[in-house]
């Protein structure tokens, strides 16, 4: 089989996914690569959910261990007719769980055909110059990693003659799937404090980066200090977007949660791959 076109489609909003994604399509070198960002929720309506491409790359960080409820609602609407696809998955160096195993459910609820599976490190969405957590990641040994990751793939499809030769692509994780408990405790506090990123007025210049930023539309664009805690999804990424500093998780004990998440993530993790 000779790949002519790839797709990419990835949820990326501080931009490490992304990054890790053009690297595998870099290694891939494919005829024709088309880049589909979904990180924006109000453009999902305006993405292709119909597939005749010889290959699609479905990237997410991980939350939690999971697929982002966010990636996992879109990738429901996808209609491939037995697409072969790439799972990539990019998590903050603490671990990845079941994401891509979930990955790889939903991909073949679709009617994909998982092809290779991917891990990629990048660094935190939590991490900061005070609880650094993966700094700097993905690095030249990531984006080195995730390009010849593409190059495996490519020579992967290429001595098969057909789909049909395909084993079973084996991935790892539970079923069911494990939820964190991390992940409990936030839904459970939203019931009584608003758990989202904080604004400081005497910083903030109205310039508005948070709100393009956001994925899910949860700051508001009359008033960009107010969050609505149900749409939020504390991806920061208004936070890493704001030139002045302005937005911040203040809740001590969110905090102390992130205190505690840095000095487990102290050892570095590196790329696996599943092909």
């Amino acid at each position: 089989m000779k790949i002519r076109k790839l797709t990419c489609i990835y949820f990326s909003p501080t931009g490490t996914t992304e990054t890790i994604i053009k690297g595998i399509a870099q290694g891939l070198n494919t005829e024709q690569v088309d880049f589909v960002n979904i990180t924006k929720q109000h453009n999902h309506k305006d993405v292709s959910q119909k597939f005749n491409d010889d290959l699609v790359i479905i990237g997410t960080p991980v939350y939690y261990g999971r697929v982002p409820e966010i990636v996992a609602e879109y990738l429901t609407t996808l209609e491939p007719e037995k697409t072969p696809v790439v799972l990539t998955v990019v998590y903050g160096n603490r671990a990845y769980e079941d994401s891509l195993r979930e990955l790889n459910d939903i991909a073949i609820s679709r009617n994909f055909i998982p092809v290779a599976g991917g891990v990629f490190v990048a660094e935190h969405t939590y991490s900061s110059s005070v609880y650094p957590i993966a700094n700097g990641r993905p690095d030249h040994i990531d984006l080195q990693k995730s390009k010849a990751f593409g190059v495996a793939i490519q020579d992967k499809i290429c001595n098969l003659r057909s789909l049909e030769e395909l084993p079973l692509l084996e991935i790892p994780g539970e079923s069911p799937y494990v939820v964190p408990d991390n992940l409990h405790m936030i839904e459970k506090a939203r019931s009584f404090v608003d758990l989202t990123p904080e604004t400081d007025i005497l910083k903030c210049t109205q310039c508005g980066d948070c709100a393009e930023a956001c994925p899910t539309e949860a700051i508001s664009h009359e008033g960009f200090s107010q969050t609505n805690k149900w749409k939020c999804i504390i991806c920061y990424a208004c936070i890493k977007s704001c030139p002045e500093d302005a937005r911040q998780m203040k809740d001590s004990n969110f905090q102390a949660a992130i205190q505690m998440l840095q000095q487990k993530c102290q050892v570095r993790k590196e790329p696996e791959w599943y092909l």
